[in-house]
């Protein structure tokens, strides 16, 4: 392909100083240019449709399968904790502007709010922050709770943002209660319970000094040893901003403006981790310990499926690699394919030779195992569950995100407003193989469920690009699972007044 730009010098040494190579910028630009790429929509599932339900007695067999082979396994938890809380406060930082939030009403209301947050007993005990409450002083609070000079909650990301407070007068942050919730299910080999948080570089500092207080507590309470890792997204992996023209988009001092690539970008750190089962939860997902009692079966309901599913794919594929099958043997790790798997098959697939047959099966299972919740959807915002169909015609099981469905073809909007179900990011994957060798999950990933966003950076329009998301695209061809959650799985904080629900106030007497 033949650019419309070239790169000065000192572009060069920008792009090779993150790790990025020129080629992998051209095709950045390149796909600016050719614009988005929307997935094929099928139909929504469904329960007995791409969700599996399970009864009470399934779950129980679950839940002991998953007792019983938990301490032979090596286990970790992977929490992707990069986002910032920034969000969490819009209507704060906007109130913080003005020194008001628009209403004497209004004021009244946020102060009455304020004293059931989780963190009003850390504002009552600063002098000045309990001042400006006494005083009603709507701006210096604010300015307290969001500034530099303050708590920080603003510049601070969601982990570290006290999500519950206890009868006793303990207040936890969100990431705490990972570590609590970790305790009571992840723990694997040697008696060790295993954790990895990805976090942006310059927040680094702060969650360490945080782990060294809470590590210990968490150790004495569940008499459990914690072994912690902490990743950054590389910077590798951040992607080129482009004009209106799909031209490299410069700053004011001309020098070239990367975005993060989202979070199908930790598909790296996600590799790195050496782990037979990794449970994946979002960082705001999080509930104090009353609730989290409620939650844990079905954790261990998913976990042990997944072992359960994963003996039974490794069983087959050493059958595989083995001398002549029969067809009745053929015919059962098809069936199991079809009905555990949700693999679809060509017409013709019959009437494969046996060898054909053989090769085509251990493809369809020698790949990353996946299992995912999934919930009923109550109007929040998200991916779905679908069958998608394929290029090559097949139909595979995806969680596909609103941007990824076509807004010009009326039928494809219609199955996507039919979706019943919402995906809350709790999964079970298996990045191993039956050799103990880990997958390359880059080979799994579908490159064309990427995202076109425009933006905005000083008033300058742009487009910024995102990766397939990290259970969207960037996961679409591993061997996937939809299973039935009840909604009290599902308690994600997406503004500061989601911790007034009454699920995070668990914790406290209301």
């Amino acid at each position: 392909m033949k650019n419309r730009f070239s790169f000065s010098k000192k572009d060069i040494e920008q792009i090779t100083s993150m790790g990025i190579s020129n080629p992998d910028v051209e095709r950045q630009l390149a796909i600016y240019s050719q614009g988005p790429r929307y997935l094929q929509l099928e139909r929504p599932c469904t329960v007995g449709d791409g969700i599996r339900a399970v009864t009470p007695s399934q779950r129980k067999k679950l839940i002991q399968y998953y007792d019983a082979a938990a301490d032979q396994c090596k286990i970790l938890k992977f929490v992707p904790a990069s986002g910032a809380a920034s969000r969490m406060f819009t209507d704060w930082f906007t109130a913080a502007q003005k020194g008001s939030f628009g209403s004497a009403w209004r004021d009244r209301s946020f102060f009455a709010d304020l004293n059931r947050m989780p963190f009003i007993s850390i504002l009552q005990k600063d002098r000045l922050a309990h001042h400006s409450i006494r005083q009603k002083n709507v701006g210096a609070i604010l300015n307290y709770i969001l500034l530099p000079n303050g708590l920080r909650f603003g510049w601070l990301p969601k982990a570290l943002i006290p999500f519950h407070a206890y009868r006793n007068g303990e207040v936890r942050t969100a990431f705490e209660e990972h570590f609590r919730e970790a305790a009571s299910f992840t723990v694997g080999t040697g008696g060790l319970c295993r954790l990895h948080f990805t976090f942006s570089a310059e927040h680094i500092r702060d969650v360490k000094a945080l782990m060294k207080l809470i590590v210990p507590l968490c150790k004495k309470c569940s008499d459990v040893r914690f072994k912690v890792d902490l990743s950054v997204q590389s910077p590798a992996t951040n992607i080129l901003a482009a004009d209106e023209n799909n031209l490299p988009f410069r700053d004011e001092t001309g020098r070239l403006v990367f975005r993060p690539g989202g979070h199908g970008a930790l598909i790296q750190n996600l590799q790195n981790l050496d782990a037979d089962l990794i449970f994946i939860k979002n960082i705001d997902n999080i509930v104090p310990d009353a609730q989290q009692k409620k939650i844990l079966p079905y954790k261990k309901m998913l976990g042990g499926l997944a072992l359960q599913l994963r003996k039974t794919v490794f069983t087959m594929l050493r059958q595989l690699e083995k001398g002549q099958l029969t067809d009745d043997e053929l015919e059962t790790i098809t069936d199991f394919c079809r009905m555990e798997l949700n693999k679809s098959f060509s017409k013709d697939f019959s009437k494969l030779s046996p060898q054909e047959k053989k090769r085509q099966l251990f493809m369809h299972l020698n790949r990353p195992l996946r299992i995912c919740g999934m919930v009923r959807n109550e109007g929040e915002p998200g991916g779905a569950p679908f069958w998608v169909r394929e290029k090559d015609k097949s139909q595979t099981l995806q969680i596909v995100e609103s941007a990824h469905v076509d807004p010009n073809r009326p039928s494809q909007k219609n199955i996507w407003s039919r979706a019943s179900y919402f995906n809350p990011v709790d999964m079970v994957c298996c990045t191993k193989n039956h050799r103990g060798k880990k997958f390359n999950l880059a080979d799994y990933v579908n490159r064309d469920a990427y995202l076109i966003i425009p933006k905005t950076e000083k008033g300058r329009r742009l487009k910024a690009q995102e990766m397939p998301g990290l259970w969207n695209g960037g996961m679409a061809y591993w061997n996937t699972v939809f299973v039935e959650l009840p909604l009290i799985v599902f308690n994600p904080v997406k503004t500061v007044y989601d911790l007034l629900r009454p699920q995070h106030r668990g914790g406290r007497s209301i």
